[in-house]
This record gives structure tokens, sequence and C-alpha cells, in this order.
């Protein structure tokens, strides 16, 4: 008989440690070898900060929202108040428009209300009313050539002519004694003008008199005082001119003295506008000083070139010592070199011997895929 084993409180416990376990393991694996998670992490109060500000952004938004649904809601009823006043206004035009209508545009007092006039047959007079003699319907009502109001027409012709004659005499006399008002301020406009005329001409005339004896006396004195200016310049010009003459016959230049042309500045300098030459002694002197000058270049010359022919051997000897130097020395670098290159090939040749000794000595134990496997399984 096949015996079953029945689990007990302990084993549920036990199973659930080992599947709670289980799970946090996972949950571990999944953390630890989430590389991104393991290189990067997570910026908590950077996500707390994104956290913050959505919030601050949606409650933000519910109270713009709350804001623009009051605006709304004012605006609304400002749009009703508005509309109530608008159409409160048009009812108040309106009727003011039927007032009008009623006192100043009634049909009775159009144009052409005798014509649309629905009572115009009972208001008719009867046939020939003016003439005194009524005649009935089937009368004759007129006649060719008839004039049944001739004489009143007449006597309004004859008023109307007598106003218009009335009226033109009227016209006429204003006229006439508008033209004499007028002819007369002309005449006294006239004789003011030729009287203001006169007397500007009288003045002019004397001014042009009084002005013309004061060119007059003017130039008088300018001609007195360019007279006098001309022989005072005349006087002087001649008197400059024999001080000239005077100066020049008895100045240094025409004398020749030597002694003006001595210098401030030195006693062996001279003024060169006023140097009139050197004299015997000093011509000597110079002489003299122009040979010591010439002997004392000509040994300055030699000194120079004896100078420059040492200069030139020892240079010849310096290079002569650089050559043998750079001679012994690439000999130096050539051994040096060679040298290098021996011990250079010694040690590739036990570099290789040590290669060779760990690649199939040290080095012989190669691992397999399996090796490698059997790392990061687990957490722990």
């Amino acid at each position: 008989m096949l015996k079953l084993q029945i689990a007990n409180a302990q084993d549920r416990k036990e199973a659930q440690n080992r599947e709670r376990r289980r799970q946090c393991e996972l949950e571990r694996r999944s953390r630890i070898f989430n590389a991104r998670n393991r290189k990067i992490g997570v910026d908590l109060p950077f996500l707390e900060r994104q956290v913050q500000e959505k919030r601050a952004e949606r409650e933000e938004q519910e109270r713009r929202n709350l804001a623009f649904a009051q605006q709304m809601i004012k605006d609304s009823n400002l749009a009703v108040v508005l509309e109530a006043r608008e159409k409160e206004e048009r009812r108040r035009i309106d009727v003011e428009i039927d007032e009008f209508r009623q006192k100043y545009q009634r049909k009775e007092d159009s144009r052409e209300f005798d014509l649309n006039n629905p009572e115009a047959l009972k208001m008719q007079l009867p046939p020939r009313a003016s003439d005194g003699e009524p005649v009935g319907l089937s009368s004759a009502q007129k006649f060719e050539g008839e004039d049944l109001a001739y004489e009143e027409r007449k006597k309004i012709m004859a008023a109307q002519k007598n106003a218009w004659l009335e009226q033109q005499v009227q016209e006429r006399k204003s006229a006439e004694e508008e033209r004499k008002q007028a002819e007369a301020a002309y005449m006294m406009a006239i004789k003011a003008r030729d009287a203001r005329a006169g007397d500007l001409d009288k003045l002019e005339r004397e001014c042009r008199y009084r002005l013309g004896q004061a060119n007059l006396r003017y130039n008088e004195a300018l001609a007195a005082e360019k007279k006098q200016l001309e022989q005072i310049m005349k006087e002087q010009e001649e008197a400059d001119n024999a001080a000239e003459m005077y100066n020049n016959l008895t100045s240094d230049m025409l004398t020749e003295n030597p002694d003006v042309a001595k210098s401030a500045l030195g006693k062996n300098r001279a003024i060169g506008f006023m140097y009139k030459g050197m004299n015997q002694e000093e011509l000597k002197k110079f002489y003299a000083a122009q040979k010591d000058q010439m002997a004392a270049a000509k040994a300055k010359r030699e000194a120079e070139e004896k100078m420059e022919a040492e200069w030139q051997a020892l240079a010849k000897s310096i290079q002569r010592e650089v050559a043998r130097q750079d001679i012994e020395d690439q000999r130096k670098r050539r051994e040096i070199a060679r040298q290098l290159m021996e011990e250079n090939q010694l040690l590739a040749l036990q570099q290789k011997e040590r290669d060779k000794y760990f690649k199939e000595v040290v080095y012989n134990n190669t691992p397999t895929d399996d090796y490698y496997s059997q790392f990061n399984t687990t957490t722990r």
C-alpha cells in the first residue's frame, strides 16, 4: 500500500521560507546582474525632484484650469449682463424711432399724400367752387381759354411789380450814396498821399544835401590824411635808405673783420655765413694736423690687417681641431651602435627562449568554456 506523506504546518512554513528566499534571490540577481544599475546606479534625489516637479506642475495646471473656469464664469455673467443691456438699448432705440415716426414722419405729412389719400374724394370741393356759380356733376367744368382767377392774379402781379420797383429805387439810392462816399474817401486818400509824398520828397532832398556835405568833408579829411601819411612814409624811406647805406659801408662784411666769425659756442668754432677763410698760420697748423692724421690712419690700418691675419690663422686651427673631434665622435658612435646591436640580439634570443619555456611548460593547461560558465550564476 502506497504511503502518502501529509504536510504539516512546519513543512508549509519551510516551503514558504524557501519560496521567499528564492524570490529574494531572483530579485537580487536581477539587480546585481543589471549592468546599467550596477555601474551607473539610480539617482534617487533626481527622481524625487522629478516627482516633485511633476506634482507641482500638475497642481499649477489645476490652479490654472480653476482660474480659467472662474474667469469663464465671470465672462459669461458679464456677457449675459451686456446682452441684456444691449437688448434694452435696442428696445429703447426702437421706441424712440417709433415715437419720432409717429410725430415727424406721419403719412399725412408726406409729399405724395394727396395722391395716395384714401379720403381724397370725401375732401374734394364741389365743381367750380371758386366761381360762385356751382354747376352739376354732368355740366362742363372747364372751357378752353377760361381764366377764373384772372382778377386776383392781376392784383397780386401789380402789387409784386410795385414792390420790385420800390426795391430797385432803394437799391439805386443806396448804391449812389455808397459811390459818393467811396469817391469822397478816395479823394481824401489821394490828397493825404500827395501831402505825404511832398513831405517825404522834401525830407529826402534835405537828407541828400546833408549827406553830400558830410561825404565832402569826410573825403577832404581822408585826402589830407593820405597826403600827410605819404609824406611821412617818404621821409621814413629816405632815412632808412641812408641808414642802410651807412651800415653796409661800415659793416664787418665789407671791412672783412675776422673777429665777427668767432662763435660763442667755442673758441675753435666759427659762424658759417660770416667766415672769410683761414690765415697763413692757421693753414700751416691745418696741413700739419692733416699729415699727422694720415700717418695715424696708416698705422691703424696696418694694425688691423695684422690682427685680421692672426684671427684667420686662429680660425683655421680651430676648424682643423673641430674636424678631428667630429671624426673621433663618429668613430665612438659607430662602436656604441655596434655594441648596442649585439646586446639587443642577445636579449631577443633570451626573450624568445623565455616565451618558448612559458608556452611549452608554464602555460600548457588552457581553461575550457566549462571553467568560465561556472561564474556569475548566483549572487552569493
